[in-house]
């Protein structure tokens, strides 16, 4: 087998893992806030935020031939879920989109984005009954992408004259996370209330793929990666706190 290839499965294979950790760590309505003695404590959040990348290689290749560069900061928007078990080890996974916005350039559609998931550790303190504090270390894989796409104007004598008019160049990295994070709940401790918090650290590519155009490899590619500084908010617990405003009021009725 190819390092390519081996590169390749060994990415599919951590993706995988990280999905089935994402929807065994998904927490259950009505009960994703409330723990109990049986079963470990599971919680969800939505996240958004910054992170920066390495993408100076990549935007001096686009600038030499003509094309836009982009920022190197990226919005990052995803989810992800964690479990706390024995009352202070924390599982997680998470799956987080890389987007900037597009550039036009000459009739076409220049876009760079990109995405990565990870599965993660941590140790949990307490300092406060509704707060909460933990290192979190996490390993993972995701991968850039450069998409030139057509920017919708073009006409059908216009792709006979040149058919060749979109191209999506990728590639993936194996990554390594380190950070930590910050949670505050509203409400009583332990029960349904809204989450806040905060996680901000770096992210490592340890292992990077060249450059493919479809299933194939381009050699001479920029060392463009995702390696760089991350901070996102996060919020959970949404959906619960509606629920129980719900059903006090349906008891109140």
């Amino acid at each position: 087998m190819s390092p390519m290839r081996s590169f390749d499965s060994a990415r599919r294979a951590l993706l995988l893992l990280l999905i089935a950790g994402l929807f065994g760590l998904a927490p259950p309505a009505h009960a994703q806030d409330a723990p109990s003695d049986e079963a470990p404590e599971k919680r969800g959040y939505f996240a958004v935020g910054v992170n920066a990348t390495d993408l100076g290689p990549l935007n001096d290749r686009l600038s030499a031939n003509g094309y836009p560069t982009f920022s190197t900061e990226l919005l990052s928007v995803g989810g992800g879920g964690y479990r706390v078990v024995a009352d202070r080890i924390l599982l997680g996974a998470e799956l987080t989109g890389l987007v900037t916005p597009n550039q036009g350039f000459q009739g076409r559609d220049v876009f760079v984005g990109g995405g990565y998931g990870l599965l993660s550790l941590g140790y949990l303190f307490r300092p406060a009954p509704q707060l909460r504090v933990y290192p979190l270390a996490g390993l993972g894989a995701g991968g850039l992408v450069l998409n030139i796409g057509d920017d919708g104007t073009a006409n059908f004598d216009d792709v006979l004259e040149d058919p060749n008019r979109s191209a999506s160049l990728s590639k993936g990295s194996v990554l390594v996370s380190l950070g930590a994070g910050a949670e505050y709940q509203f409400g009583a401790p332990g029960g349904n209330g809204v989450r806040l918090g905060l996680r901000g650290g770096y992210l490592l590519s340890a292992l990077d793929s060249d450059w493919q155009l479809d299933q194939d490899r381009l050699s001479g590619g920029p060392d463009a990666t995702m390696q760089g500084p991350f901070l996102r908010l996060t919020i959970g617990g949404v959906g619960d706190a509606l629920e129980s405003i719900r059903d006090n009021d349906d008891e109140d009725e």
